[in-house]
């Protein structure tokens, strides 16, 4: 199994890179919008998906992509395609946000993915990634979130900026210092 690999990108499509290891050019399935460039060297976690028609790789700048493209392969219904449009649609923690606020509109926005399939993702994903998220998140925050959401606030919109707003800050500035912005 290849779990990463360091090379030197030798061409970049929107959803696809070549990259020269030692001579021996791989070619890798990479999120939309990643900004690579020739020439440039990288390292990417992998994550290799073996079928009868052939072998790829999907390659990752962050673990925790990788990692989250894995489980989103064990719902069923999901596969490799519909898994990185998601990852290129949604950063992880956008995505996180999406699950918790179980936001079905929000997933179906990403290009293969219905209302059924949002449904199943939903209920599949949904103790995995808040378990996740409460080891990362900072308690402040977290009822900052809870509080703009009493007001009426989306859950993204609201977990967006307070996680832009300076760190250890106590729940009411975080509230304070977002309704700002949010006006």
């Amino acid at each position: 199994m290849i779990v990463g690999l360091r090379g030197i990108i030798l061409q970049v499509l929107p959803t696809f890179i070549e990259l020269e290891i030692n001579g021996v050019v791989y070619g890798v399935h990479v999120r939309a919008g990643e900004n690579f460039e020739s020439k440039q060297e990288v390292f990417l976690h992998t994550a290799q998906i073996i079928k009868e028609d052939g072998h790829s790789l999907y390659g990752f700048l962050q673990r925790t992509e990788k990692e989250l493209f894995e489980r989103l392969l064990k719902v069923n219904g999901v596969g490799p395609r519909v898994a990185l449009a998601i990852l290129s649609t949604y950063s992880c923690a956008d995505f996180s946000v999406c699950i918790q606020s179980k936001d079905l509109k929000a997933l179906q926005r990403v290009p293969g993915v219905g209302a059924k399939l949002a449904g199943k993702i939903m209920l599949d994903l949904a103790g995995l990634v808040l378990q996740e998220e409460t080891e990362i998140k900072d308690t402040a925050i977290e009822q900052a979130v809870l509080g703009l959401q009493s007001l009426g606030f989306k859950t993204t919109e609201a977990f967006k900026i307070c996680s832009n707003l300076p760190k250890g800050l106590d729940t009411p500035t975080l509230i304070k210092l977002a309704l700002q912005q949010l006006k």
